[in-house]
Order: structure tokens, then sequence, then C-alpha cells
């Protein structure tokens, strides 16, 4: 009989402090439920971006990759603890983590990252991760 792997524990990771320790709690409880560490980046041309030649917009893409991998290396100075994947996605944060969900055991988030709302108490994206998602959320402060 072929047994199949656990769901991953997914990490939202967006280089905000509340990111890092997301990214942290996520790693440990992926040791616990002996998973896969899957950390989601989302990315997309800011509303105003104009770019006008083909590929332009991939500069965003690229430096959201940049942006990851220095979050990992932040929150794992010697390594990362568990076997891990990295997935960049385009578009919002919130449809990508909630589609995301579906096959995962639990989704990590801080609470918030880096939108214009910085000073409420939970981010628009938790918040509606928390609604809608398709397995158990936990949110984590930076403090």
């Amino acid at each position: 009989m072929i047994s199949t792997p656990p769901a991953p524990v997914i990490a939202a990771v967006d280089g905000s402090d509340s990111s890092i320790v997301a990214l942290r709690k996520a790693a440990e409880y992926a040791a616990t439920l002996q998973a896969e560490l899957l950390t989601i980046t989302c990315w997309k041309a800011p509303d105003f971006y104009t770019g006008t030649i083909a590929g332009d917009a991939e500069i965003f893409r690229t430096e959201a990759a940049q942006q990851q991998e220095a979050a990992i290396e932040r929150a794992f100075p010697g390594g990362c603890p568990v076997t891990a994947t990295r997935r960049l996605t385009h578009g919002r944060p919130a449809p990508a983590l909630i589609a995301a969900s579906e096959h995962a055991q639990l989704l990590v988030l801080g609470t918030r990252g880096h939108g214009e709302f910085a000073a409420l108490i939970l981010g628009s994206v938790s918040l509606e991760c928390i609604t809608h998602a398709h397995c158990p959320v936990l949110t984590v402060r930076a403090q």
C-alpha cells in the first residue's frame, strides 16, 4: 500500500516582521506534524503600473522571489529545519492563500503585512483568510 504524504503547512511570506514569525511558527508545526513547509509569496505589479514592454512585470516577480529568499534566510539563519518548498503566486494574497489552503493542514500568517493599514490589529489578508480558508488558520504577531 502506498501512503500519501501529509498535506503541507503553509506559511504566507511577505518579508514583514509578522511573516518572519509566522514562517518560524509554521516550520515548528510542520516538524511536529511531519509535514512539508510550503512558503507562498504573492506578487503583482502595482495598480498604477503602466509598463508597456512585454515582460516588464517580471521585475516584480523577481523582486518577490528575492524578498521570499531573504525572509527565509532571516527566519532560519542556519537553514530551514524542515523540508520546504517555495511558491511564487501572481495576484492578490488572500485569494491565492485561500486556494492553496484546500490542500493544506494549516495556514500560518502574520497578523499584519506591508499594507496601507498596518496599524490595524488584524490585516485584511488575515481576516479574509480566516473567514474563507479551507483549513485551520493561525495568525501570529511580530511581538
